[in-house]
């Protein structure tokens, strides 16, 4: 199996469906030994025409003040960002034995749509061929006793979500034996 060509993605988001706005990127190779992590300046999303939902609101205003800050803290704009995200992974795939670069996202109707999405709200070409995509909530659900370890960093924030579900996906792909 090799791990440096699969790729988990996680993104904070002003929203659950695609057409949301997003906060940040987070990605990791399974690995662990590439990762990216940029956050957008919260009103950029407003200039592309990207939603806020009031309940994904409600929520963020729940979560631990550290969370919020982190993910509400951005400053670069959301081209900068996704052109940075596409040039990263196209160094990873470079590191990849077959160059085949497979993107996880945790859920089929999460983390990929909504990126996917914001690459087509700035017009730029989505950095992952759209047959690679993978479900991190899928996989979790074909083997529920096989556990993760515990969280480390801070809970939702891009990149700490990301390397925590990148190492249960790790667990999960053993156990069910799938390269």
């Amino acid at each position: 199996m090799e791990l440096s060509s699969k790729v988990m993605i996680d993104l904070e988001t002003l929203g659950t469906k695609a057409g949301c706005g997003i906060l940040a990127i987070g990605a990791c190779t399974f690995d662990l030994e590439h990762s990216f992590y940029q956050k957008i300046l919260p009103a950029e999303n407003e200039h592309y025409k990207l939603e806020s939902d009031p309940l994904t609101l409600q929520w963020w205003n729940r979560q631990d003040k550290e969370a919020r800050e982190e993910s509400f803290s951005g400053t670069r704009g959301l081209i900068e960002v996704c052109g940075s995200f596409a040039d990263w992974l196209l160094q990873v795939s470079r590191h990849s034995s077959d160059n085949n670069i497979t993107v996880w996202g945790n859920g089929a109707d999460f983390d990929l749509p909504i990126l996917s999405a914001v690459y087509d709200a700035i017009n730029m070409k989505k950095p992952w061929k759209p047959f690679n995509g993978r479900c991190y909530r899928t996989l979790k659900n074909l083997a529920p006793e096989v556990k993760p370890s515990a969280f480390e960093g801070v809970k939702h924030t891009a990149l700490a979500d990301a390397q925590h579900q990148a190492r249960h996906a790790q667990l999960l792909l053993m156990a069910l034996r799938i390269k």
